[in-house]
């Protein structure tokens, strides 16, 4: 029965529904507290609530009863990070690079951890890394020329990393908005509209970052798109009126 109750658990929380994954677990661990996958699961339940500093002391918990599993572990270095422990979060989220345990998305995953412990250079690393395991991963390439960008590389390499996650996925609307902005600061505005020209109105509706929006409307605007203008500014208006209503 109560591995039973484990599981109904950890099946909520791969659903997203972290409150009841949460009070499954708990009421789970209040009956066998020395459960070390029970307290594992309530790590990473809090670590996505943003609930650090009680993800941190339960996979540490977690950890005397079993070896903690890659995503475990990986929670567990982004919580050292938030909750002040830069170094020891930049040391295990480093040894888990060169881990085979670890796949593209978890790589992906300490790379952002350690951009926000301000270690971009380890997060290049971290993306280098997974695009040798997997050459055709578009995001391992895009997010590898940030981080480049942000490590303060030329510029004609962080172009050239966009390039290739866009050849690998041409359809991916940040991508292309991306490079475009990337472009307009080099006064490259020609190119820069040939990466957004052919947006549909349903990729144009998938933008919420205002930001964005405002670069390709400029791009639109200059080479008299008026349609993409007015599909733009219809989906500004709705970002704003949503924001208003949360």
């Amino acid at each position: 029965m109560l591995t039973k109750s484990l599981e109904i658990a950890e099946a909520a929380f791969e659903r997203g529904e972290l409150e009841d994954a949460l009070r499954f677990i708990k009421s789970y661990l209040k009956e066998t507290n020395e459960c070390g996958r029970g307290w594992e699961l309530l790590g990473l339940i809090q670590g996505t609530r943003g609930r650090y500093a009680i993800s941190v002391s339960a996979l540490e918990r977690a950890s005397l009863y079993v070896p903690l599993k890659p995503i475990a572990r990986v929670c567990l270095g982004y919580g050292y990070g938030k909750i002040g422990r830069q170094e020891l979060s930049r040391d295990l989220l480093c040894d888990l690079i060169d881990s085979p345990q670890m796949t593209v998305d978890l790589l992906l995953q300490i790379a952002t951890a350690l951009d926000s412990i301000d270690q971009p250079g380890d997060s290049m690393r971290a993306c280098r890394v997974a695009t040798e395991n997997d050459p055709t991963n578009a995001q391992s390439f895009y997010d590898m020329g940030h981080y480049a960008a942000r490590c303060g590389y030329p510029a004609n390499i962080v172009e050239s990393l966009a390039r290739k996650a866009i050849s690998l996925d041409p359809e991916n609307v940040c991508y292309r908005i991306g490079l475009a902005g990337m472009l307009i600061k080099q006064e490259r505005n020609e190119e820069a509209f040939r990466f957004v020209s052919g947006l549909t109105p349903g990729q144009i509706n998938e933008i919420t970052c205002a930001c964005c929006l405002q670069k390709i409307v400029r791009l639109y605007e200059a080479q008299h798109d008026y349609r993409r203008v007015i599909l733009c500014q219809q989906q500004l208006l709705e970002l704003e009126l949503s924001n208003q209503s949360n």
